[in-house]
């Protein structure tokens, strides 16, 4: 059975041919017709290119429509596609990717780090003139090479504790179980969408946008570096976009928020805020839902390993305005939530464990690294018929409906002066405070252990007294709701977090100052 992924951008191409399928904020462009040519006449290239069946191909860029080209001349050639962005990837780690995949075939978009060079490199230009070469002779790709089924379809490489990035291998089935459940969130169901895309190719909340807009006919509109890096080019290609669903991590709309021109004027079209990748904090969707009063938020969970995402909820007011922590929802069809404790048995409703999701989405495993796949990945039956298994890492909660309750990862979990402390937890307090826009805390150590904990803060109103005594306000309040060992030591005051070129708080760069 061929990929349902293709077969609707086939259809895209006969039934709206000029329909925009992709779209940049620099105005780089592809019609659902000009992109089926470009990734037949790639496809068609790569299956006569010196490439083991079924071997892995890098493509290598940013947010140009050649990427996604790219992308799916490799699902119609049969190889599983490694995305790197040329702007969020050092070319060290380029390096160490080729390296773990062996000598792959480039598809470079942009210049490739001629340090991760190690097989054959197709330039830009060269791609240019394959796709222009391949569409004037009417090339066409060898439909019994698509991936299907249990064919691999992409490999996204994150990071692992232990410094070098694991690539998660994610099948056509997958993607297609991932697509048809997505499509159904926040009750859209309609052609013609255009849905924003902030997250760099190599992060997989960007397969939400893609796969979603390819499946209903819409139009894929990447903000490009460019416009990421100066707030009012950003802002002009929110209007420029006429954007109908927007996907991010609640940082980067946090980050939007903080304008007060960021609401339902600007954005006229805007009907379903999609968050992943991130908690969504109640204080967030309140601002939201009195910004944009026509607009559904939901909210979803799920790591890479899941094919981005498991499960979901409407964001009611009821909800946001609620004392506890936004839930994030409900399990897909094809999915199962469990809850486990340090021995793999689950725990009853209310208890918090390690999540552990089993279903349809759940990847292959990790490329070349048996090892990290037998600890994380496993097999159970669900329906009667077997499924993978991962244990995410992350803490949570069931409630008696079997919504899930995220806390935040148990390897973010510390102990100070032998208290085990949640950072998340600080974290919500924090934002719950009037004066307090967001905050993140991470651990101060000295010699491998924690010394104390340092809260990092953007305010919610101007500051009327030196940061020394409105830190000591904040730790006062906070007092009301935490023991003593959970207030952080240290205060520091940001006009705006850093973040990641992917949108979540960079705490790595918290840590360092």
């Amino acid at each position: 059975m061929k990929m349902e992924l293709l077969e609707r951008m086939r259809r895209h191409s006969q039934d709206i041919p000029d329909a925009l399928a992709v779209k940049t904020s620099d105005g780089e462009f592809a019609t659902y017709r000009a992109h089926w040519s470009a990734s037949e006449a790639i496809a068609a290239f790569l299956r006569t290119a010196d490439i083991a069946a079924h071997e892995p191909v890098v493509v290598y860029g940013h947010t140009s429509p050649l990427m996604t080209e790219c992308f799916h001349a490799c699902m119609k050639s049969g190889h599983p596609y490694v995305p790197l962005d040329c702007h969020t990837v050092p070319s060290d780690r380029v390096a160490n990717i080729v390296g773990q995949i062996g000598s792959p075939t480039v598809l470079a978009v942009e210049d490739f780090p001629t340090v991760a060079t190690r097989g054959l490199v197709i330039p830009r230009a060269e791609l240019e003139r394959i796709v222009a070469d391949g569409v004037r002779a009417g090339a066409v790709s060898d439909e019994s090479a698509w991936v299907s089924g249990e064919d691999l379809c992409y490999i996204l490489f994150t990071s692992d504790a232990t410094g070098a990035p694991k690539g998660v291998q994610v099948t056509a089935d997958c993607v297609d179980s991932f697509a048809r459940w997505a499509l159904t969130l926040g009750g859209i169901g309609k052609e013609g969408l255009t849905f924003l895309n902030k997250a760099s190719f190599s992060f997989d909340l960007s397969i939400f946008g893609q796969v979603m807009s390819f499946q209903a006919g819409g139009t894929l509109y990447s903000l490009t570096k460019s416009a990421q890096d100066d707030f009012v080019k950003q802002f002009r290609a929110f209007m420029e976009s006429k954007v109908d669903v927007w996907v991010s991590t609640p940082s980067f709309v946090d980050a939007c928020l903080a304008e007060k021109t960021f609401d339902g004027a600007l954005l006229k079209n805007l009907k379903l805020f999609l968050f992943s990748g991130e908690t969504l904090t109640n204080a967030t969707a309140c601002r939201l839902l009195k910004r944009f009063p026509k607009a559904v938020i939901v909210n979803t969970y799920g790591p890479a390993e899941s094919t981005v995402a498991v499960t979901s909820v409407t964001v009611t007011p009821e909800m946001a305005e609620a004392d506890a922590p936004l839930a994030v929802g409900l399990p897909k069809p094809g999915t199962r939530i469990r809850v486990v404790d340090a021995h793999g048995s689950d725990v009853p409703a209310g208890r918090h464990g390690e999540i552990v999701v089993e279903g349809d989405t759940v990847a292959k495993g990790y490329f070349g690294r048996e090892d990290l796949t037998a600890k994380a990945f496993g097999i159970a039956d669900l329906d009667g018929r077997p499924v993978r298994t991962y244990r995410t890492g992350d803490e949570g909660w069931l409630d008696a409906e079997g919504m899930l309750h995220y806390r935040g990862r148990l390897d973010l979990q510390v102990k100070l002066d032998g208290f085990r402390i949640e950072l998340g937890d600080i974290e919500e307090n924090l934002r719950r405070l009037d004066a307090v826009e967001t905050a993140a805390v991470v651990p101060a150590m000295r010699d491998g252990r924690v010394t104390h904990l340092v809260a990092h803060v953007v305010s919610a109103e101007a500051r009327v007294e030196s940061d020394f005594r409105e830190g000591l306000k904040l730790k006062g309040a906070l007092k009301t709701n935490l023991p003593p060992y959970m207030i952080p030591r240290k205060i520091v005051f940001h006009d705006a977090l850093p973040m990641t070129p992917d949108g979540e708080v960079d705490r790595v760069a918290l840590a360092a100052l």
